[in-house]
């Protein structure tokens, strides 16, 4: 059961989330060390107009667009919905070391792939996996797939896969994949994008361009 309103100025929340900002579900900030925690902007343009959607419900709040379409821990934090207050941190210890070898008959295009993503400082089998070259997938990680007629890169979170790029082009879904990757390694504290805001190339936005960069989002625009 779900409750949905309108998101108001009134609405000073502070909200966590352990994992990747591709998700969209956060709960209460209970300030455990591996959370990655965040308050919404009340000052937001988009929040004072009533642009933004809450949906609450037991397994904790999602954020919508005013066509109910969730958004994305990226994309309120892209619109200052969100703004982050301190960065999570992975529990003590080392991360486990991927597999250092391809999988043997591993085509060459998708070996030089898992090649590339290990350049970048990731873990194979556990920040991302390159089915037909890596020797496992993690609990939580990028994936690309060959498929018959395209490729395909997905976020795995759990057993559950929510695609986000399928094309025919398999240039097009190794940057997106090496993109992806090296941010989901980046919340955990490892990979060439460790430092980089994911808002790149927004931060100095004026209020005005962010609210037209949302409203294309609405009318599927952007």
């Amino acid at each position: 059961m779900s409750v949905v309103r309108t998101l108001t100025a009134d609405d000073d929340l502070s909200l966590s989330r352990v994992g990747y900002e591709r998700g969209d579900v956060l709960v209460p900030d209970d300030r455990t060390a591996s959370a990655h925690r965040y308050r919404v902007d009340t000052a937001s343009s988009l929040v004072v107009d009533g642009l933004v959607l809450l949906e609450s419900s037991d397994a904790g709040v999602r954020f919508l667009d005013t066509n109910r379409v969730p958004l994305t821990v990226r994309d309120l934090r892209r619109f200052r919905i969100l703004l982050k207050i301190a960065d999570g941190h992975p529990g003590s210890g080392s991360a486990p070391r991927g597999s250092l070898v391809a999988l043997p008959g591993a085509s060459p295009d998708l070996a030089d792939l898992r090649d590339d993503a290990l350049d970048n400082d990731l873990l194979d089998g556990v920040d991302f996996a390159v089915l037909g070259a890596s020797a496992s997938v993690g609990d939580e990680c990028i994936v690309f797939e060959a498929a018959a007629d395209e490729f395909v890169v997905s976020y795995r979170d759990g057993g559950v896969a929510r695609t986000l790029l399928a094309v025919r082009s398999m240039a097009q879904a190794r940057a997106v994949f090496l993109d992806e990757a090296c941010w989901l390694g980046a919340e955990r504290g490892r990979g060439t994008y460790v430092g980089r805001s994911q808002a790149v190339g927004t931060e100095d936005w004026a209020p005005a361009q962010v609210v037209a960069a949302y409203e294309r989002r609405l009318l599927g625009d952007g």
